[in-house]
């Protein structure tokens, strides 16, 4: 396991924590002004046609802000499947089906130089690790590939009990509708507990201060990135500038690592003492035991470190799971037909591990494996758990996945998903986007194709990938919340997961949910991520509903 301290002294240590962020600020500083003052509009392929504007505008946001499915179905009948548009202030090439897949595969089109060039990003991200990484470095990939995705099933139990605790503390089980005003705020605690138990442990899902800076963070991040100031060409700059001397982040670094010191001390001491008497050490199952014990192969320095990569994660996970499992229960409630065959689903699927565990325990009872079922008891064949909603539970419910891939599907941005060219790239088709063009992708050609998706594309049709073999975290051309390629994003699993489990727990527990305000409907479907949502929602509980107040993998 990772030493606690990094190797330095502390006179040293606090020598080169002031003196070089200060070093790299004024270097940074010179170089990013000269930089932005020399850098000019990047050139752009001749035969790429540019949309034409309005008259008296300067830009195409007001156009698309209005009616985004007519702006692009417009550009689309006009110029085709490639057009050049300016919106938030700059010249973006929007490319379309059938050419996205180049995007996505394409090494030198990147996401991560997108965002920092609108935001400063890099900055920011690099001043809270300090092995100096940013968002987009391998190492947050391979953490999560090897510590989430296949500990799932191990993690779900930990996410049930977190989520429903909040669901409890908030809603109960009303005989009359209750009003949720916020409906954000209470799924944002329930995501955020559920991401403090996988990332840190039980212990940190009932601690105040890290729940705080798991939710505060991410408000702290929001602030920094503002899209309403990313029409201001200085905000990137001026953030780069900043961020490379100081940090608001920081703070949360420094509770978690209050937080995990005790903790860590505790665990190798239990460490210690399971080798002392030779027999074997039950590792905690956490993000940040992994991290420890494998800080040779992600590269992390010390636990101050350690906690730095944690805020990371927190950023890319905390707020984006929370709004999806939020608006998860907006389609609900605008679609008030579908809660009793998820509900009806959710039985079944039940119905049927409960008898596929009994089959199981006879079968073990045949073989000697015990003399009477109740001698399963404490086992993973516990009779108390057959009905638990457990990870295999919600990978068999089927409508609920399609529930979740379509809703994401019909809510996606018209226009998303910017990517900057880090040196010349050529198209199949000869189209050539310059070092430093900046291209986004067209949506609507995706999500709306029906080739792809099938009839009505425009519609909301909750089972449309029943038996589709399309699952809700499948990545491909047709389906791209998440991202593809290489550059998907890996906790996408644990996303659709949670949401999926919060899915389950609505439908199970509560017969009906409505919107507060009905008139709101659409606006309320299409809103973007951080947009306020224009309506509360009222929930009705079940007189009698499925006993989910437990789970097991």
């Amino acid at each position: 396991m990772l030493d606690l301290l990094s190797s330095s002294g502390p006179e040293a240590a606090l020598v080169f924590k002031t003196a070089l962020p200060i070093g790299i600020g004024l270097a940074s500083a010179a170089f990013l002004t000269i930089k932005a003052v020399t850098r000019g509009t990047p050139s752009i392929d001749k035969s790429i046609p540019t949309t034409s504007l309005r008259h008296g505008e300067t830009t195409h946001d007001a156009e698309y802000e209005e009616n985004p499915d007519l702006f692009v179905l417009r550009c689309e009948e006009q110029y085709g499947a490639v057009f050049n548009c300016y919106l938030r202030n700059r010249l973006y090439t929007v490319i379309s089906e059938p050419l996205v897949r180049e995007v996505f595969m394409t090494d030198d089109l990147s996401v991560a130089e997108a965002v920092d060039e609108l935001s400063g990003l890099h900055a920011q991200t690099m001043s809270i690790t300090k092995s100096r990484r940013d968002f987009s470095d391998p190492a947050f990939h391979a953490m999560v590939r090897d510590n989430i995705t296949p500990n799932l099933p191990l993690f779900t139990p930990k996410i049930v009990e977190c989520i429903l605790a909040v669901i409890e503390r908030d809603l109960g089980c009303p005989q009359n509708r209750k009003l949720i005003e916020h409906p954000l705020l209470m799924f944002q605690d329930a995501i955020t507990s559920a991401m403090a138990a996988v990332f840190m442990g039980d212990e940190a899902a009932k601690d105040r201060k890290i729940l705080h800076s798991f939710i505060h963070c991410t408000e702290d991040l929001a602030r920094i990135i503002n899209p309403n100031a990313r029409n201001n060409r200085w905000h990137a700059l001026l953030n780069k500038l900043k961020y490379t001397v100081t940090s608001p982040l920081r703070k949360h670094v420094q509770v978690l690592v209050d937080f995990a010191t005790p903790i860590i001390q505790e665990r190798r001491r239990q460490e210690a003492e399971a080798l002392e008497k030779g027999i074997e050490y039950k590792r905690p199952l956490d993000i940040m035991q992994g991290i420890l014990d494998n800080f040779d192969k992600y590269g992390v320095l010390d636990l101050e470190d350690v906690c730095g990569h944690l805020i990371v994660l927190v950023l890319g996970a905390v707020h984006s799971t929370s709004d999806g499992s939020t608006y998860l229960c907006y389609y609900l409630a605008a679609f008030p037909e579908c809660i009793e065959p998820l509900y009806q689903e959710q039985i079944e699927v039940l119905d049927q591990i409960c008898k596929e565990r009994e089959e199981q325990r006879q079968s073990k009872l045949v073989c000697g494996d015990g003399l009477s079922v109740e001698d399963f008891t404490g086992t993973n064949l516990d009779p108390r758990n057959d009905r638990d909603l457990s990870s295999l539970a919600v990978k068999r419910m089927v409508k609920m996945d399609s529930f979740v891939r379509e809703y994401l599907r019909f809510r996606s941005e018209r226009v998303e998903l910017a990517h900057m060219a880090k040196n010349d790239v050529v198209f199949s088709n000869g189209m050539i986007i310059h070092k430093g063009g900046k291209v986004l992708i067209n949506l609507r050609s995706v999500h709306h194709n029906p080739e792809t998706q099938g009839d009505d594309p425009t519609e909301f049709r909750p089972w449309r990938f029943v038996g589709k073999g399309k699952a809700a975290t499948k990545v491909s051309t047709d389906f791209l919340p998440f991202g593809m390629g290489k550059h998907a994003c890996p906790g996408r699993f644990l996303a659709i997961q949670e949401i999926k489990t919060i899915g389950a727990l609505m439908v199970s527990r509560y017969s009906k949910i409505e919107m507060q305000d009905s008139s709101k409907r659409m606006k309320a479907l299409l809103s973007r991520i951080g947009d306020p949502v224009p309506t509360g929602l009222y929930f009705t509980g079940r007189c009698t509903g499925l006993n989910a107040t437990k789970s097991s993998s």
